[in-house]
């Protein structure tokens, strides 16, 4: 498989994954609303979902490297499918719970694999490739899907709602989990067919065989994680951004509610929600050429696009007219697109092949424990003084992680394999 043709299916993959994702993103807090729950319990259902893929992002991280990226990523698509079951037929909170839990569990088993996959793959076709510009690239496309998919998801229940509401315990948002369900079963068959992989021997071996060696992985890959200072002040500004952006991720279609004193208007949950995608792909475009302006000094770019995050959100925090919070809102999400592709770039040019899935999902972990830390926090704060509140204390600790960069390397070099041994 050549470079480009690596690239297309790569990027289709995981645009038709994310696009899977967004039909149910602009919906998921009004869909627990709608099922009877508090912001306390959402944020906590949020909770449980950080910790589904907490306590099961390093076993399914180390199956991927042992079993292989595909095999594991087909297996979260099944995972997902029964979440997105449950949770279509959840009438209280504990089987809404379950599904949620279910979901994290599918967002574990799929983070780090074929990820890992894509950049073995870059690696054998182009060693000294630009891996920064290849992920960019990627990370056009990936929001773009997510965009597809929220726009679609804002419509979906002004044209299905209507049918799904008359359906006993279901309601106009259940329309989302099904058409969710429908694109799982496709995905699984698209995945089958394009994404080719080339198993080591050492690596097809049957799932109990891989469960067998994931002691010895998940060990060695936590102590390189933390020795190594790059990686792990990579680490902690994920652990950051987890905490900061979880009261915005968790709330701002109530807080879009408060402001619209109606959520009657879901195709404008949708539009947001699809600009928010498109922001974060325009950081995508406008970061490479950003790059070569400054060298490629990653850490000085890292810096200030996180800076310049925690104000954006600070000031989203104030805004009171959904023109002032559309504009604020997206703006925010640029930033993260333009952090993105450097943040990953220095990160996997630090990580040995053998053990990047297991690696990535310790990165995920970091991200999930934040968002864990960050629903509770922002969840209670929310639920007992304001939203915008909540979102101050995000902004604060966004805009104080950028000091994190001043740690790391200007420009890496790369790392070789035997840094685990």
């Amino acid at each position: 498989m050549g470079k480009r043709k690596l690239l297309f299916v790569f990027t289709f993959n995981q645009t038709i994954h994310w696009f899977i994702v967004g039909l149910i993103f602009p919906v998921i807090a009004l869909f627990q609303m709608e099922k009877g729950l508090n912001l306390f319990q959402i944020g906590i259902n949020m909770a449980l979902y950080s910790a589904a893929v907490i306590l099961f992002e390093l076993p399914t991280g180390g199956l991927s490297d042992t079993l292989g990226r595909k095999k594991v990523y087909l297996i979260s698509l099944a995972v997902n499918l029964s979440a997105g079951v449950v949770l279509v037929l959840a009438k209280n909170f504990f089987t809404l719970a379950g599904g949620i839990f279910l979901m994290g569990l599918g967002r574990a088993l799929s983070t780090g694999s074929l990820d890992a996959w894509f950049v073995d793959e870059f690696n054998k076709i182009e060693p000294k490739g630009n891996l920064q510009s290849a992920f960019a690239t990627v990370g056009i496309f990936i929001p773009l899907g997510l965009a597809l998919g929220t726009l679609s998801g804002g419509f979906i229940p002004m044209v299905l709602g209507e049918i799904t509401s008359q359906i006993p315990g279901f309601g106009k948002y259940s329309s989302n989990l099904l058409v969710f369900n429908f694109f799982i079963i496709i995905q699984f068959f698209l995945t089958s067919l394009f994404i080719v992989e080339h198993l080591h021997p050492s690596r097809n071996v049957t799932i109990w065989s891989g469960f067998k060696k994931l002691p010895e992985v998940i060990s060695t890959s936590i102590q390189y994680g933390i020795k190594n200072r790059v990686v792990f002040m990579l680490l902690l500004s994920t652990l950051a951004l987890g905490v900061g952006l979880a009261g915005l991720e968790n709330f701002w279609q109530p807080q879009v509610k408060n402001i619209l004193s109606s959520d009657s208007q879901t195709w404008i949950f949708g539009l947001l929600a699809t600009g928010y995608f498109l922001a974060s792909s325009l950081g995508n475009v406008l970061i490479t050429p950003l790059c070569k302006l400054c060298k490629n000094n990653y850490s000085k770019i890292l810096f200030v696009t996180r800076l310049l995050m925690g104000v954006f959100y600070l000031t989203l925090a104030l805004q009171k007219s959904l023109t002032g919070f559309s504009i604020f809102y997206l703006s925010t999400f640029l930033f993260n697109g333009l952090n993105n592709s450097p943040h990953q770039t220095l990160l996997n040019e630090q990580l040995p092949k053998e053990r990047r899935s297991t690696l990535l999902s310790f990165e995920s972990i970091f991200l999930q424990v934040g968002a864990l830390i960050g629903s509770l926090i922002m969840g209670y704060i929310a639920q007992n003084l304001s939203i915008s509140i909540a979102w101050i204390v995000g902004a604060g600790i966004l805009a104080f992680s950028c000091l994190l960069y001043f740690f790391l390397p200007v420009k890496n070099k790369g790392v070789r394999s035997q840094h685990l041994t």
